[in-house]
């Protein structure tokens, strides 16, 4: 009883938290916030119950495009994230704001790595809905879909976003009307695969760059210059000591 007593707190706590948590970040902070991101489509589902006995629900993407995630995060291209509430034996468990996914729905989300497991970011702030207007694709805040400054961002701008603060290089794939549909995936998937790149590999080749480059001005053969400076020095040193030893030694015998 016990047990089932701190449960229900637990989950009161926790859906009231997130009942109030929510406030409108600025898509900068948000950026800032996460570590990559992904547009995708909902292939599937599955409803379970965790360690605890809370129902969990883990939701199976298709990878559209990705920015700056990491193939092992993924699986054979898709993305698996879990998160709290479902339906299970006619029993349903709902967390206020947890985000809600529909079949086949296109939607841009917001990651955060933590622990070498990837989450959404900000809970349900990280989620938007992908929306094609005027010939320009949007991304449509899950949570503040109305608010005038982080209600609606061009897909073109979290892109810039992005580019600024994860300090990758990624293009957008421009969609042709005229081309035919294989083209237009193999551009996607072109554009998708260019799109990552990880900045600590990027540190990695820079570092071996400097590496390479410090290596070739060394000089491949003979001793440096400063090598037989710094013996004379030492030499010198030393002579001096035993040349102030004797004098004092020649004073002592005098007296």
């Amino acid at each position: 009883m016990k047990i089932v007593f701190c449960m229900s707190l637990f989950i009161l706590f926790q859906q009231t938290c997130f009942a109030t948590m929510f406030s409108p970040l600025p898509f900068v902070k948000q950026v800032e916030e996460a570590s990559s991101a992904v547009e995708v489509s909902l292939e599937k589902s599955n409803v379970f119950k965790n360690a605890l006995g809370m129902i969990m629900t883990e939701y199976t993407f298709n990878v559209l495009e990705s920015f700056n995630i990491s193939e092992d995060d993924l699986e054979s291209h898709k993305l698996k994230l879990t998160m709290p509430g479902g339906t299970l034996n006619g029993v349903t468990s709902m967390i206020d704001g947890a985000p809600q996914f529909n079949n086949r729905e296109k939607s841009f989300l917001l990651l955060k790595k933590i622990d070498s497991k990837i989450y959404l970011s900000n809970f349900s702030l990280g989620k938007y809905k992908v929306q094609d207007l005027d010939g320009m694709t949007y991304y449509v805040s899950e949570v503040f879909p109305t608010d005038e400054n982080v209600g609606k961002i061009s897909k073109e701008k979290m892109v810039e976003l992005m580019k600024n603060q994860w300090k990758i290089s990624m293009s957008v794939p421009s969609i042709d009307p005229g081309r035919s549909t294989a083209s237009t995936a193999s551009t996607a998937s072109t554009a998708s695969t260019a799109s990552f790149v990880e900045p600590r590999a990027i540190f990695k080749i820079k570092k071996k760059i400097g590496r390479a480059v410090a290596e070739e001005g060394l000089p491949s053969e003979g001793i440096p210059l400063s090598f037989w400076f710094a013996i004379f020095i030492f030499c010198s040193f030393f002579a001096f000591i035993f040349f102030k030893l004797g004098k004092c030694g020649d004073h002592y015998k005098r007296e």
